[in-house]
């Protein structure tokens, strides 16, 4: 995909959207908590490693490219399951207007 200004705010809203969609999920979910506790102890130890600073910021760069990394395999999931579902409502004949009349 290209970067351009549609493209731009199209994304920076479906992130948007996907944060008020995920996060009552994974507020609730139990396997989420289990590993953001489990994250949460492996940074504790972290912090008590005696590591250079050159090694601490290996392992910064490290764990940020991975963050920014997961955050964009979200981004992008979010915007494939809505295409999904925009297929799916099609290949049923499902009218978009009845899907979303609760809202």
């Amino acid at each position: 995909m290209t970067s351009n200004s549609f493209y731009d705010t199209f994304k920076t809203s479906l992130e948007a959207m996907k944060e008020n969609s995920v996060l009552p999920l994974l507020t609730t979910d139990k396997d989420y908590q289990n590993y953001t506790n489990q994250e949460s102890m492996a940074e504790a130890q972290y912090m008590q490693l005696d590591l250079s600073a050159k090694q601490k910021e290996i392992v910064e760069q490290l764990l940020d490219a991975r963050d920014r990394q997961d955050i964009e395999y979200s981004n992008l999931s979010y915007l494939a399951g809505i295409i999904d579902c925009i297929k799916f409502l099609k290949y049923f004949n499902i009218p978009i207007d009845g899907v979303l009349e609760d809202e």
